[in-house]
């Protein structure tokens, strides 16, 4: 399915996204999916209620925010994430809407980043 999945094109993403029973394609797949460029895309499938790894998605926008604060911002400007998270308050998915909620706390509130709940998958599992 992928040429490359360090590097992958917006339409493997995308054919991943929508594949029943997907697997990661590589370890830490999740790592290489970080600000490639199609954020849009990957709030798009976390909307998604016929998106069979939604789920996965919403994890990665989780990781993405996570990561950026837990690096004081030092791979990606925190003007990109605040305009990337402007994204999720425009999902009509409840679980993207309180993902932007999060986010924008973290960002105001670093000190509360917990590696296991932003990174590790935690708080993407218990959004409902």
């Amino acid at each position: 399915m992928f040429n490359d999945p360090w590097n992958p094109s917006s339409y493997e993403v995308k054919e991943w996204a929508y594949t029943i029973g997907a697997i990661e394609p590589c370890q830490d797949w999740d790592l290489s999916l970080a600000w490639v460029g199609f954020e849009d895309d990957f709030i798009g499938y976390a909307s998604d209620a016929s998106c069979p790894n939604a789920d996965y998605f919403l994890h990665i926008l989780y990781f993405m925010v996570g990561d950026s604060v837990r690096s004081k911002f030092n791979s990606t400007h925190e003007s990109s994430v605040r305009e990337f998270i402007k994204l999720g308050y425009a999902s009509k998915n409840h679980k993207v809407r309180l993902w932007a909620q999060r986010a924008t706390n973290l960002i105001n509130h670093p000190e509360a980043f917990d590696y296991e709940s932003w990174c590790g998958g935690q708080l993407a599992k218990s959004a409902t």
